[in-house]
């Protein structure tokens, strides 16, 4: 299951490949986060993830917010944020059963639900992604890109 976290982020990434600048602060109206916005986000939110499993708290939003927009730095800074979460979720509950209860956002929940959880906000994300590429360039094939071949 923490696998499957990395794996979501992996593929967020993989709708990233080959992005022009000017879709990384396109949106589809004012109210929608931008890519370079919702890298961002996805950011904050491991830094908040981890804030409040270590501390059982609800985090503190302001002090894990990424005001970086550059397009590389928010990439490797991603994948940083990802690979410190992964690593603490093995280090403190690698041996631990699914049905511990964890802090996630300063709610209690199972450990399952909570990693059910920050799988769907990241496969979410990635829709908003694969919907900017497409917006913005007819000519990107979701299937090759993705999944390679035609």
């Amino acid at each position: 299951m923490i696998q499957l976290l990395s794996n979501a982020r992996r593929q967020f990434l993989k709708h990233l490949e080959g992005l022009r600048e000017d879709q990384w602060t396109w949106k589809p109206y004012p109210e929608c986060k931008s890519i370079a916005e919702t890298v961002a986000h996805l950011i904050a939110n491991d830094r908040a993830v981890m804030q409040s499993l270590e501390t059982g708290k609800e985090p503190d939003y302001d002090a894990v917010q990424e005001a970086e927009r550059n397009p590389e730095r928010l990439l490797r800074m991603a994948e940083e944020t990802r690979s410190s979460l992964i690593s603490l979720l093995q280090s403190k509950f690698g041996a631990r059963p699914l049905d511990e209860s964890v802090s996630l956002f300063g709610m209690h929940m199972k450990l399952y639900e909570a990693l059910a959880m920050l799988a769907c906000e990241e496969y979410y994300h990635i829709g908003q992604a694969a919907f900017i590429r497409m917006a913005t360039d007819p000519s990107w094939d979701y299937y090759s890109a993705i999944y390679g071949g035609g």
